[in-house]
């Protein structure tokens, strides 16, 4: 997303967060939601908004994206390995203060003057990057760094990777935050970052922290130069501050056990590990409204909209922007229900020659004529659900392969003639979504043994089913 729609996001959010805090977290979350919607759908009203199959990194695919309409394929060269230097004059911390709106890490690292000074640069071809400081709770880390561009060149600075040890962090929402409007940088511009990327509590990370860092040139389509280099950053660096709790307890929702596993304090974050249990029935996608909750005789103080980490289908960690809850006599996480879909749903069978559905998962999905022209084996499939949370609502995701009647498996192909694409909500009082979702088998594929079978990895069912589950309660639950 656009570090200007996130902005709008975020000051809808905080309006309307300010107008109705009195209100139940249900009501409150809701109200928040819509609020987010009508500030999106403002900056985009002439938009429209496509999704791809798969996530992809923002920044990165900006470039990315401009790139490929030039059709020009990005040159690459290898990684060099370089030496840093001391920077001229010590950084302003205060620099990056923008981008902690964006991030509740940034803002308690600022806040409490937990950022490790490193001023260490690196500077080749009329292009300097400045390491200002850095910070990790184990659980996510944090690289603050400028970029100088003094060539004649419009250039894009890009983290690459970030590793400790030889040990990569998770690439999963990994990003370089910023407060313009862009990561682009003008010739004799200087751009203030702040990279973050998720660490896998299991891995072994090790001491100093190497940067894998790209410069992409816009005028040469190419990028100018791509460098690595070490700073010194331990893995960890707040492990005697933070707490770390094993409630042992479930939450059911509908009937499906989600697990707690891990909730951990530090002193940037709270992150609750969750997992779903094996003899679920039905397939979780999504927790809907999740909220902290604690309570402390008559005080109670929440914490919405956490961010998620190695969400799969076995697993979530929430990440809450609060680190002190555990300091009160009681905190629970408390859900609106699950985006969840029977085990046995999760296909949808297709007559090709008839453009016929014989099985989905509900009738909500239709095959529907486009608004243009298809290609021989090309349907588009729609998905509109009327007052289901549309605020936490997301898009149809099927599989890249499917199989047909004689379970021969065939690959998808890219869509070919069909142009509409995309996942909307109403953002009025009907809350309502709705999708579209092309898939082209293939002209091939009229020939093959029908039916064909698609598989669902993501499909938007909502159960509302208010539950609760106690996660620290100082009668103790270590």
């Amino acid at each position: 997303m656009l570090e200007k729609e996130q902005r709008i996001l975020a000051q809808d959010s905080d309006d309307i967060s300010k107008k109705v805090h009195d209100l139940p977290e249900m009501k409150l979350s809701t109200a928040v939601r819509r609020g987010m919607m009508q500030g999106r759908n403002r900056e985009m009203r002439r938009r429209k908004l496509f999704y791809g199959i798969g996530a992809i990194a923002v920044g990165a695919a900006a470039i990315m994206i401009t790139i490929s309409s030039l059709g020009v394929a990005p040159k690459e060269k290898p990684y060099e390995l370089v030496q840093t230097t001391r920077s001229p004059q010590p950084a302003d911390f205060e620099s990056f203060r923008p981008i902690a709106a964006q991030d509740q890490g940034i803002a308690a690292a600022l806040d409490q003057g937990l950022v490790k000074r490193i001023d260490q640069s690196v500077e080749k071809n009329g292009f300097r990057i400045e390491i200002a400081g850095a910070f990790t709770d184990g659980r996510k880390a944090y690289i603050m760094y400028s970029a100088h561009n003094q060539t004649d060149h419009t250039a894009y600075p890009l983290v690459e990777s970030l590793n400790f040890g030889g040990v990569e962090a998770s690439h999963f929402r990994a990003e370089s935050k910023h407060a313009m409007g862009s990561n682009m940088l003008m010739p004799g511009q200087t751009g203030y970052y702040v990279y973050t990327a998720n660490l896998v509590p299991s891995a072994s990370y090790k001491g100093d922290a190497t940067l894998a860092v790209k410069i992409w040139d816009s005028t040469t389509n190419e990028y100018r130069d791509q460098l690595k280099f070490t700073i010194p950053l331990e893995p960890n660096m707040f492990k005697n501050e933070e707490r770390i709790y094993h409630p042992g307890s479930t939450l059911t929702v509908d009937g499906q056990k989600i697990n707690v596993r891990q909730v951990q304090f530090t002193p940037l974050n709270t992150y609750v590990d969750l997992e779903y249990d094996r003899s679920n029935g039905k397939q979780i996608f999504k927790l809907l409204n999740p909220v902290l909750i604690g309570k402390s005789g008559d005080k109670i103080q929440k914490a919405y909209y956490p961010d998620t980490m190695f969400s799969d289908e076995t697993k979530v960690t929430l990440v809450f922007k609060t680190n002190t809850f555990d300091q009160l006599d009681r905190t629970e996480l408390k859900v609106a229900g699950v985006a969840a879909l029977d085990k046995d749903k999760m296909k949808i069978v297709v007559d090709l020659n008839k453009k016929e559905i014989i099985e989905a998962p509900d009738d909500h999905i239709q095959i529907i004529e486009p608004e243009g022209p298809a290609g021989a084996g090309e349907i588009l499939f729609h998905y509109k659900l009327e007052k289901a949370q549309a605020a936490e609502s997301f898009g149809l995701w099927l599989e890249d392969s499917f199989t047909d009647a004689e379970g021969v498996k065939h690959k998808r192909l890219s869509p070919e003639h069909i142009k509409q694409s995309g996942h909307t909500v109403s953002g009025n009082p009907d809350d309502s979504t709705e999708d579209y979702n092309p898939y082209n088998f293939g002209k091939e594929a009229l020939d093959y043994p029908q039916p064909l079978t698609i598989g669902i990895k993501q499909y938007w069912n909502p159960i509302m089913e208010s539950q609760s589950v106690d996660l620290v309660s100082k009668k103790g639950n270590l």
